[in-house]
């Protein structure tokens, strides 16, 4: 049984994107995507800053990383600093989206995230604290920057797959 842990994500896992393009979050981190007031999960899916890949994270991290600009512009305020919100808030979150999970955990990504993840084959996530890498399977077995042990373990899956095993 897994920890249910709102807002934190550790662990991995693969998912196969659907016939029509969804990707079904694992459970193990769907069920850590904490619920918005109107008992809905919601996803806020972008780049990652380094790697081919995208991250994901619920609400609350969203919040926090929101807070984070305000505070860093109040402090820039009180030390008589320049400070560009919108040029901060761009960095962050320009190709960022909220994607409100289905009930099985799916979310169809848009034409800004089928660049990192395309619209077939399958995902690898991974969980980093507060926030999850999402890869694309093609993309994660080319990069070289990326985990050799994961790259490995998602060879496996992606091979065993194939041969109706999970």
């Amino acid at each position: 049984m897994a920890v249910v842990t709102p807002g934190q994500y550790a662990g991995t896992n693969f998912a196969a994107i659907d016939g029509k393009g969804r990707i079904a979050v694992p459970s193990q981190f769907r069920n850590n995507v904490p619920l918005t007031a109107d008992g809905q999960r919601v996803l806020w899916v972008g780049f990652h800053e380094k790697l081919p890949c995208l991250v994901a994270y619920g609400q609350d991290q969203y919040d926090r990383l929101n807070g984070e600009i305000e505070r860093d512009r109040e402090t820039a305020r009180l030390r008589d600093l320049d400070f560009d919100e919108d040029t901060e808030f761009k960095k962050r979150f320009s190709y960022t989206e909220p994607y409100t999970l289905d009930d099985s955990g799916r979310f169809l990504p848009s034409f800004i995230h089928r660049d990192r993840v395309g619209d077939a084959g399958a995902t690898a996530f991974v969980g980093s604290g507060r926030r999850l890498e999402i890869w694309w399977l093609p993309t994660l077995a080319e990069c070289a920057d990326a985990d050799p042990v994961l790259q490995r373990l998602a060879a496996a899956w992606d091979a065993a797959k194939g041969k109706g095993r999970k």
